[in-house]
């Protein structure tokens, strides 16, 4: 009996067709990368989860400090150590024209004394206030916290430049008033400065001290003294008077000022330089005018001086205008009557 060859015939392969390679190339592309995108996530995941636990344990450690520090706060600083006495508050030394004490009047006005703590959040803010609102103050320019506890205030004093002459009763006040035109305490600056500062007439009324007065003629007339500060004694000048109703050039209106020196010469001076009125002198030319005046003719301090000046546009000068005695009736024996 014959025996059957066991070998079998190895069967080729089908070749694959062109489809199927790429599909298999696909997938081969697809899964490679994904197979490793879990892994980094979850790495990624655990690391911003602990980040996030980190940040959270932090806000509630400063939540919880915050909180701890807002009660006691208060408490640490109203400690002896941290609060500030009289004696450790230091201002700018007053100049020679305020004889007041200032710095006394703040700290008494404001209750300042051993009440301002170092560590108060408003320390700043409380005692700028407190400075800034005294009448001999015009501005607070730097507040310097000191070790052990005190303060350095350092400001900028107000000035009088001029006088307000104001009726009152059956007198006159001289009312001190500064460049800006506020209202100074008069007990402060001695009558025998006051009389010598230059007076500003024509003005009614007043206001508190401390505030500036309203009427727009007080601004012209201060900034014109302040102006001739230098040479208001040697020019003999006494007054400065503003014009009762403004002048009027196009839409523009503004007031003139008459300055009137010791033996009565009338100096028509014109606007205040911060009107700005076209055509008008600088401050400077007219000044030049009125030196040259008194070169001319003396100085104004006595009947023999001009009787008015001019300085807007050139330099005129007046005489002086003498009354005539009044008119006397004389009878003569033939009836005549004569002047």
């Amino acid at each position: 009996m014959a025996r059957k060859n066991s070998k079998v015939d190895p069967v080729e392969p089908k070749p694959k067709s062109k489809r199927s390679k790429v599909v298999a190339i696909d997938d081969e592309e697809t899964l490679t990368p994904a197979g490793f995108r879990p892994a980094i996530v979850d790495a990624l995941g655990r690391r911003r989860g602990k980040a996030l636990v980190v940040i959270g344990v932090v806000g509630l450690l400063a939540w919880g400090a915050q909180a701890v520090w807002r009660s006691a706060a208060p408490i640490v600083a109203a400690r002896e150590r941290y609060l500030i006495p009289a004696d450790r508050i230091v201002m700018t030394q007053p100049p020679a024209w305020i004889v007041a004490d200032v710095r006394g009047q703040v700290i008494h006005t404001a209750g300042l004394d051993r009440r301002l703590s170092l560590l108060d959040p408003a320390f700043p803010e409380t005692v700028k206030n407190a400075f800034a609102l005294h009448p001999w103050i015009a501005s607070v320019d730097r507040i310097e916290k000191l070790v052990p506890a005190g303060v350095q205030v350092d400001v900028t004093y107000r000035q009088p430049v001029a006088v307000i002459e104001t009726p009152f009763a059956e007198t006159r006040l001289l009312l001190p008033v500064d460049n800006r035109g506020v209202h100074l305490p008069s007990e402060d600056v001695p009558l025998i400065r006051r009389q010598y500062l230059p007076r500003i007439t024509g003005i009614v009324g007043q206001p508190p001290v401390g505030q500036r007065w309203e009427d727009p003629r007080v601004g012209g007339a201060v900034e014109i003294a302040a102006l001739l500060g230098d040479v208001w004694e040697a020019l003999h000048l006494q007054e400065i008077t503003p014009s009762t109703r403004p002048e009027v050039s196009g839409s523009q209106q503004y007031f003139v000022y008459e300055l009137i020196a010791r033996g009565g010469t009338r100096i028509q001076w014109g606007p205040a330089p911060q009107a700005r009125v076209p055509g008008d002198d600088a401050f400077a030319v007219k000044l030049q005018r009125l030196h040259e005046c008194v070169k001319q003719y003396g100085p104004l301090d006595s009947i023999d001086s001009p009787g008015s000046v001019n300085v807007r546009g050139g330099l005129q000068v007046g005489p002086r205008m003498v009354k005539k005695p009044a008119a006397r009736m004389v009878s003569k024996p033939e009836g005549e009557v004569v002047k």
